[in-house]
Order: structure tokens, then C-alpha cells, then sequence
């Protein structure tokens, strides 16, 4: 006997939940703890699970009322780290959320990581309206030109060693969107070039940080300088 659609559909919702990290699951500050989120934003082709790595700043849990800056880390080999923005995201207060999903290949898993993350941090935790960033290395920073692009309350990009990527319906990261960018680019990385078009497409948003260096994640000295100009421009 068939099963009526709507209760094949209730059912795979229903698995989805139990496959979720609960929205009351009290989170611990300073470490690391994986959350399991769904993308439910309609748009169809990207539901599905996906994860990410949470680390709240010391003091988030002290007043109920306060709001936190956050920053969003995509790696072209997926499950990204904090790496060298360890050091100042702790200092600094920032919430780090650290994208599993997101990496180099297809688009779709990247999109929906992101746009499920996005979502599932906006309602679980306190983030303030305006002070979040985004940040990747090489297809990571690619994706986080497209992520910024589509989500909501962005207040700027850090693009390491990497210009804008592309969707495969065409659409440009940072199309339509006015916030600060920032490059940080190795003086023999291959991809330097992409600073020419950078220029002439984000104007005055735009600034480089160039290092001794090839193609790689900026180094802490720099991606340290690189995170306080764009915290500088974000709304207080």
C-alpha cells in the first residue's frame, strides 16, 4: 500500500528534526561544539542537513540582553578553522562560526551550508544586526563573495588570496551589495591579478593587504590588520 505524499513528507521532516541540534541545547563558551541545522528558506534544491562549528565568546551567557558581532570562515577543503584568527576572534568577542560543508566543488553544498548556517545562528544565538563577517581562503573566499551576496546583516568580506567567484546560473559575488572588502593577497600568489578587477568593479570598499608570500591563508600579523579595518567600518 502507497503512503499518501503528505505523509512521506511528514515523515522526512520529521527525521530532518531528529537529525538537528536542538535550539535550547545550552552551548559552551570557548570551545568548539558542532551544530546540525537544515535549510528551510525556500529554496528547495538546497534541503538538506548540514553542519557547523560554534565557538562563543567568553562572557556570552553573563546578560541575557547583550548582542555579538560573529564571523562566518569558509576553507576550499571544507571544515574550516579559525587558524590564524583565533587569537583576535577570542580578543575581540566575535562569535566564530565555522563552516563543514562549504568547499571547493559543486555549488550546492556551499550555498546550502552557508544558507542553513546562517539561519539556524540568527535564532540561536544573539547576533547584533549589522556586525557580522565573512571570511575564506582561495574557493573559500570566492564563496564568501557569494555569501554575503545572499545573506542578510553583513557588514563586511575578507577575501584571502582569491577575487569573486561565480554561481552556475552566473550570478557574481558582491552583486548589489555596499559593504567594506578587503583582499589579502600574497605577492606570488597566481591570483593576484584578480586585484585589478576588484578595483574597478568595488571602488573606494576596497582594500588590500599584500604580504611576503605565495597562495595562502594570510598570516596572523596581516589577517589581524585585515580584521580591524573592517571591524573599524561596521556600525556600533
Amino acid at each position: 500500500m502507497r503512503r499518501p505524499l503528505a505523509l512521506l513528507l511528514s515523515l522526512f521532516a520529521l527525521a530532518a528534526v531528529a537529525r538537528t541540534t536542538p535550539l535550547d541545547l545550552v552551548i559552551k563558551e570557548g570551545v568548539e561544539t558542532r551544530i546540525a541545522c537544515d535549510h528551510n528558506g525556500g529554496y528547495s534544491k538546497y534541503a538538506d542537513v548540514y553542519h557547523y562549528r560554534v565557538v562563543l565568546p567568553k562572557g556570552y551567557h553573563a546578560d541575557a540582553n547583550k548582542t555579538w558581532p560573529a564571523i562566518f570562515v569558509a576553507s576550499p577543503g571544507g571544515k574550516a578553522s579559525m587558524g590564524h584568527m583565533a587569537d583576535w576572534i577570542k580578543k575581540r568577542g566575535y562569535i566564530a562560526l565555522l563552516l563543514d560543508e562549504s568547499k571547493n566543488g559543486p555549488w550546492d553544498p556551499s550555498v546550502g551550508n552557508f544558507l542553513a548556517a546562517n539561519q539556524d545562528a540568527e535564532q540561536r544565538f544573539r547576533l547584533t544586526p549589522g556586525r557580522k563577517i565573512c571570511t575564506g581562503f582561495s574557493g573559500g573566499a570566492r564563496a564568501s563573495s557569494i555569501f554575503v551576496s545572499i545573506g542578510d546583516n553583513f557588514g563586511g568580506v575578507i577575501l584571502q588570496g582569491a577575487g569573486t567567484g561565480a554561481l552556475d546560473n552566473g550570478f557574481r559575488g558582491l552583486t548589489g551589495v555596499q559593504i567594506p572588502v578587503v583582499v589579502t593577497m600574497g605577492k606570488k600568489d597566481t591570483n593576484r591579478g584578480e586585484i585589478k578587477t576588484l578595483r574597478e568593479t568595488q571602488g573606494d570598499r576596497l582594500e588590500v593587504f599584500e604580504f611576503e608570500g605565495g597562495h595562502q591563508w594570510a598570516p596572523k600579523e596581516v589577517i589581524e590588520k585585515a580584521l580591524d579595518f573592517v571591524d573599524a567600518k561596521l556600525p556600533k
